[in-house]
């Protein structure tokens, strides 16, 4: 996410050239939906119980309700698959550019030091305040080594993620140069495709969707690797922007696999299904969903970059501020919401005013602080 400031002058291109590349306004805008989205998913799953996050408040009414729990449940089939497929494909330039010991510095400066400012400074509140260490009696200063050990990273555990696909990538990449380009063919996305739905069918006997392991939610892991590595492979063999016809054919194929994923969610009801059948534990049911979410995985993060590319390459004023403080913005809205959600509760609205009210603030808020943060002396370097 950190990485997405500064991006090559034509995409694929890998340069050992030591020169600053010129900003790219598509990547730049596409940073800006994915927090914006991110935001809007945390707030959604505090009021309609889809997901976990740190409150659960009276879910809005239909048929809101069934439209915002279809609309997050798919989009977070492939939302963190394109966050690591954008992360990954400006990793190979800024490998060759820096070199292997100051791309692992920079990585740790940029992704684990904005991540310990998250546990340090508002995990330990966010943490005291959450619903599950209600019956906790002894005061926030004692509650506070809790939270530090093990960490609470919250949405932060993204960039620890990062880091450690970063620094496996100049691992392989010091001991394995890339290879030459070579183009891209639909049939090497369905084996993608084919290959994440095996490995998250069997994850998920081990760790259900919806459920954590070391405070991760491992069960959709094999889509994080599968984005990272996309991204990475895209930028090394030139394979953005997508030709026409296959960008047509790959389109099709997402949103096959979206349509099969709303399907299945919708129908679960009406036949009798639990949606806990779909989400781990070796069940048919599991391994239809990790088939949808394989097809979806492997083209709609590719389809939507190069939508960005071809269409949304231009930024004004307000989106160049956008862009620049949105990193700051990942990074603060969860205590920016969190304190919107407990004001709301004072207000006493009705769910879908509190809901619209907190996603609106929330998204404001978030980007406003985060402007600010850029201001600041030492903290710009790093946000």
């Amino acid at each position: 996410m950190t990485d997405i400031r500064r991006t090559p002058p034509e995409a694929g291109t890998v340069s050992a050239t030591p020169t600053r590349a010129p900003r790219t306004a598509w990547a730049d805008n596409l940073k800006v939906v994915l927090v914006a989205g991110v935001i809007a998913a945390h707030v959604t799953m505090a009021w309609t119980g889809v997901g976990n996050w740190v409150f659960e408040e009276p879910p809005v009414r239909e048929p809101l309700l069934t439209l915002l729990t279809l609309v997050a449940a798919v989009v977070s089939l492939f939302g963190l698959p394109l966050f690591f497929l954008l992360a990954g494909y400006f990793t190979p330039r800024s490998f060759e550019r820096k070199g292997p010991q100051r791309f692992i510095a920079d990585r740790a400066l940029r992704l684990l030091v904005p991540m310990l400012a998250f546990i340090v400074l508002l995990s330990p509140w966010i943490e005291f305040v959450d619903p599950s260490n209600a019956g906790w009696t002894q005061g926030f200063w004692a509650f506070v080594p809790h939270v530090l050990w093990p960490p609470a990273a919250g949405p932060t555990w993204f960039l620890g993620v990062l880091f450690v696909l970063s620094a496996g990538y100049a691992v392989v990449r010091t001991r394995w140069p890339r290879r030459a380009s070579a183009p891209l063919r639909l049939q090497h996305l369905l084996a993608l495709a084919a290959l994440v739905a095996v490995a998250s069918w069997i994850v998920r006997l081990w760790v259900p969707l919806g459920e954590e392991r070391w405070r991760l939610a491992l069960g959709q892991s094999p889509g994080w690797l599968a984005g990272f590595a996309l991204g990475v492979l895209a930028a090394e063999r030139g394979w953005l922007p997508l030709e026409r016809d296959l960008a047509g054919r790959i389109r099709h194929v997402a949103w096959a696999g979206l349509l099969l994923s709303v399907v299945t969610i919708a129908v679960s009801g009406p036949l009798g299904y639990a949606m806990e059948l779909y989400l781990g534990g070796g069940t048919w049911q599991a391994a239809l969903l990790a088939a949808a979410e394989g097809l979806i995985i492997a083209t709609a993060p590719l389809w939507v970059v190069d939508l960005f590319q071809r269409r949304f390459d231009r930024q004004g004023p307000l989106g160049r501020r956008l862009s620049r403080s949105a990193f700051a913005a990942f990074l603060v809205h969860q205590g920016v919401l969190v304190g919107l959600v407990l004001g709301s509760r004072e207000v006493g609205a009705i769910p879908e005013v509190s809901y619209l009210a907190v996603v609106t603030l929330g998204l404001a808020g978030s980007f406003g602080l985060g402007w600010l943060l850029t201001k600041l002396p030492g903290v710009r370097r790093i946000v």
